[in-house]
């Protein structure tokens, strides 16, 4: 490993956050920072559910940029989570994409173009 280059497995493995949150490395040729969460299912309140969140890896860093970059992608799993629960009346306006649909870290505004008038 080059000088001052990071090691992401003994990085994701010192990682901690929420209770219920779990960091490893994998994905193809283990190039993604995967980000374990146990949570409360938003559309179940009464059951829990695991989510996974991917993120690329980016090159070579030091460990206090890699950290921060870390912190970076837990913000971004936040926000997507935030979108999942947050309600107006029972309305997820920033219910965010899963799967196929787009980037799931992106803020989406659905709110119908009716209720903005």
């Amino acid at each position: 490993m080059a000088a001052g280059a990071i090691d992401w497995v003994a990085l994701a493995a010192s990682l901690r956050y929420k209770p219920g949150w779990a960091f490893r490395i994998g994905g193809p040729l283990n190039g993604f920072l995967c980000v374990f969460a146990t949570t409360t299912d938003s559309g179940c309140p009464t059951r829990e559910r695991a989510t996974q969140h991917m993120f690329s890896l980016p090159q070579a860093c030091d460990t206090p940029t890699a950290a921060r970059w870390v912190f970076g992608c837990l913000l971004q799993a936040e926000l997507h989570e935030a979108g999942e629960f947050f309600a107006v009346d029972g309305f997820r306006p920033h219910f965010p994409h899963h799967q196929d649909e787009g980037s799931p870290y992106e803020l989406l505004d659905r709110w119908p173009a009716s209720s903005k008038e």
